[in-house]
């Protein structure tokens, strides 16, 4: 491809987020149509890579802002008091083979990965009620996209789990 193609034929980050989103609207409208089955099965597993991502922007947010939060409190400085933490965009970039395409899943279901991830990070459920909504939501999506394969979602908080679980049985067993 020469220079002068490729300079304009790139498409903006926001141009990107909206064929996203067409495609997922396109799939879910086309539901029954064999052909397009690799396609709405390639939606879905970037569905599940979305609602990870999203999971762990909440994570990772509601921990600053907890931090952010506790110095406010200890200090005397007469700062605003920090926002809790929302969701910027329920777009993820992914990296993929072919390259960092973006996924798209509809607000509400981001929404409520976000708000998920923030009561996780704050004890407020534990990691097999996390997956189990999570796993809720990437099911109505492939329900959406008429995808009877059984994707899971949120896999590394049962690794953790059972990792944790591991060291305390080990660290509990008495020594020979």
């Amino acid at each position: 491809m020469s220079l002068f193609k490729k300079i304009f034929t790139k498409k903006s980050t926001e141009e990107l987020k909206q064929q996203s989103r067409f495609d997922y609207e396109k799939a879910t409208k086309s539901v029954g149509n064999r052909s397009s089955l690799g396609f709405r099965l390639r939606l879905a597993n970037r569905a599940k890579v979305n609602i990870e991502k999203t999971f762990l922007e909440a994570v990772k947010l509601t921990e600053e802002y907890e931090l952010l939060k506790k110095s406010y409190l200890a200090g005397d400085d007469t700062i605003e008091s920090p926002e809790p933490p929302r969701l910027v965009d329920s777009c993820q970039l992914i990296s993929t083979d072919n390259g960092v395409v973006i996924s798209f899943i509809p607000e509400e279901y981001a929404e409520e990965i976000f708000k998920l991830g923030c009561s996780y990070q704050n004890c407020v459920i534990e990691s097999d009620k996390a997956i189990s909504i999570a796993q809720s939501i990437l099911n109505k999506i492939c329900f959406e996209l008429d995808i009877n394969k059984e994707i899971d979602v949120l896999e590394f908080l049962t690794t953790e789990d059972n990792e944790a679980t591991n060291g305390d049985v080990e660290s509990k067993m008495p020594s020979s």
